[in-house]
């Protein structure tokens, strides 16, 4: 009874990103944010052209965009992470020395 209420949840949350997903791409929220992306590189592109006709200073800085597309929850899911990957790095470390030492010993 538990597991088929468990899996009736599972089926419950995939059926709503699956809609969620369905929704934003039938609606064209996909390609609008591609359209942006490429809508803003032709404006960086023109700015370029424009100061070199100009004969300003060109660096590839004035012209690169970058956008940071982590969130508080992404970066607290960074750092579990981390700590859990130093963790499992120490216990790792810590069994082959003891392993090292058994094997090594006379």
């Amino acid at each position: 009874m538990k597991g088929n209420k468990i899996f009736n949840n599972i089926l419950f949350v995939l059926l709503i990103i699956f809609l969620t997903i369905f929704v934003s791409n039938k609606y064209g929220y996909f390609e609008h944010e591609k359209h942006r992306q490429v809508a803003l590189t032709q404006e960086q592109i023109e700015r370029f052209e424009e100061d070199i006709k100009n004969g300003k200073d060109i660096s590839l800085e004035n012209y690169k965009v970058t956008i940071n597309y982590q969130t508080k929850l992404s970066q607290a899911g960074l750092n579990i992470s981390n700590y859990i990957s130093t963790v499992i790095r120490k216990g790792v470390n810590s069994i082959f020395k003891n392993v090292e030492k058994v094997v090594n010993q006379k």
